[in-house]
């Protein structure tokens, strides 16, 4: 884990530290009722038309772009980037004209319970932000470019800046008492946010061509890669759509609020570790593969899957033993009430597993995807995602809300299982003994750490406030699992190390 991945992780938790501001004012201004359940399917809405597409333009780009460079020289593939971005405009406006059209009616499948002035808040609110669709997807094709070029630092950057604009739109909203003012402020951070990437990418020698042709080589070589990259994001994302509509059916629209809290507390881990992780190797994985480097590739796949778990098992026990003080100095102001932060306490507890198993999907992914085959993928999520639809249908109604929470760790803890067992066929055994000590002393250390951090918490809250005690606990655990993983010798975590302190004595 070189420089850039620490920065990156720097950047990303400055991001979602953000992100936590932004929902506890949130939080204290809308709570978790019908309003915030309103922005979050109005904001959903756009993310899900277009994530399945920014996700898989992010696992293909960088596999075509290199291609594109290495057969045709960097003009073509500059070609290729605009011819990329134009050919999204289109799908973009496409989108926006469905939105627009089917505002209503979208907004009741993800909140089958909207009716009246709220369908109408509903229905306006998505209306607005289907404009955000455009900056979305023109992003993803510059992100990629960007990342291919090296630099996986500005793409962190929106997160900071579209967070910020909320916290005051909400600020605002909560001051004039207009709805209105969240979401239109939510817009315009959608569009600025993204303000810096044409000045960026064109120092990185990209210029913006006027071009568009379907029928390019490598546009169709890229949707091959893509469209089952798609189908298993949509697949993901339909998941969600399932998740919040069976809560919302069950157990009312305000259940849809507090699953998204709980979600926000999931992806923080996920982001911060996993994705960066994750996107940073994907260059270096393609590249071997592309040079049939399949051993080299293997061995990359393996260091950065052990990197991963080194830093979401702790994070993720960590989160599980401080799952109520965490949820209570995050969200738990005004209109959060002591009772919703015990509901999202238990719903974080029952998704931890969860973040293990998607952080696993996700690495093992990278591989089949630089080697052009993401139809393996697809096959076991559309699986993974029928599992979760029928473990929901039994399980919520056993459990409440937890029962989805159940449902989905579940499921991803045998889609991530049978994509194991598919590499492995696929690519021939790993070093499975090294790779399971490995897990072994870091689940080891985690537990240690777990230990001491409910030792170190249950001790001070005695004496000091909670807020005092939460992090003083983080901090001290910290530390301990540290010592663990040296003492116990991973040698991921004695490679960082080495690396710091090679640093330090140049310096």
């Amino acid at each position: 884990m070189g420089q850039t991945t620490i920065i990156l992780m720097i950047l990303t938790i400055l991001s979602k530290t953000f992100g936590f501001v932004r929902e506890s004012v949130m939080a204290a201004v809308i709570g978790a009722g019908d309003i915030k359940s309103i922005y979050v399917t109005a904001t959903t809405i756009p993310d899900i038309m277009t994530y399945t597409v920014i996700v898989g333009i992010v696992a293909a780009y960088i596999p075509v772009y290199t291609k594109v460079s290495a057969e045709k020289g960097e003009d073509e593939a500059e070609a290729f980037t605009s011819n990329l971005i134009n050919t999204l405009m289109v799908y973009g406006a496409i989108l926006f004209v469905l939105i627009i059209i089917f505002a209503g009616p979208i907004s009741k499948i993800f909140s089958p319970k909207l009716t009246g002035n709220s369908l109408d808040l509903a229905r306006n609110f998505t209306r607005i932000m289907a404009l955000s669709i455009f900056t979305f997807l023109y992003s993803a094709a510059i992100r990629g470019f960007l990342n291919a070029k090296g630099n996986f630092i500005d793409p962190v950057i929106p997160g900071i800046v579209i967070n910020i604009f909320v916290i005051v739109a909400t600020l605002l909203t909560g001051i004039f008492r207009n709805p209105y003012i969240l979401i239109i402020g939510t817009l315009l951070g959608s569009i600025i946010q993204f303000a810096r990437f044409p000045f960026v990418s064109r120092k990185l020698g990209f210029t913006y061509k006027k071009t568009i042709d379907f029928k390019n080589p490598y546009i169709k070589y890229m949707l091959t890669i893509m469209i089952p990259i798609i189908i298993s994001s949509a697949a993901n994302k339909l998941s969600i759509l399932i998740d919040k509509s069976m809560a919302s059916a069950y157990l009312g629209i305000d259940s849809v609020a507090k699953l998204f809290y709980t979600e926000n507390m999931l992806d923080f881990i996920v982001e911060v570790f996993t994705i960066n992780i994750a996107t940073i190797t994907l260059p270096k994985i393609a590249q071997l593969a592309n040079t049939g480097k399949i051993e080299e590739m293997k061995e990359k796949t393996s260091q950065s899957l052990v990197l991963t778990m080194a830093l979401v098992l702790p994070a993720t026990f960590g989160m599980m033993a401080l799952a109520s003080p965490i949820i209570r100095l995050i969200y738990e102001r005004h209109a959060f009430s002591p009772a919703d932060t015990r509901i999202v306490a238990s719903l974080l507890i029952s998704y931890a597993p969860y973040i293990i198993f998607i952080s696993i999907l996700k690495i093992v992914s990278n591989a089949f995807y630089a080697t052009g085959d993401s139809k393996s993928p697809l096959l076991i999520i559309l699986f993974q995602q029928a599992i979760n639809v029928l473990l929901n249908m039994v399980l919520v109604e056993r459990f409440g809300i937890d029962g989805i929470a159940y449902a989905t760790s579940i499921s991803t803890a045998l889609g991530s299982a049978i994509l194991i067992v598919v590499y492995h066929k696929k690519f021939g055994k790993v070093n499975r003994i090294k790779n399971i000590i490995y897990m072994g002393k870091i689940v080891l250390a985690s537990l240690v750490m777990v230990m001491a951090t409910n030792f170190t918490y249950n001790l001070l809250s005695d004496y000091t406030g909670f807020v005092i005690s939460l992090l003083i606990s983080i901090i001290f655990a910290s530390f301990v699992y540290i010592a663990a993983v040296i003492l116990l010798k991973v040698d991921v975590i004695d490679e960082i190390i080495e690396k710091f302190k090679n640093k330090l004595g140049r310096k």
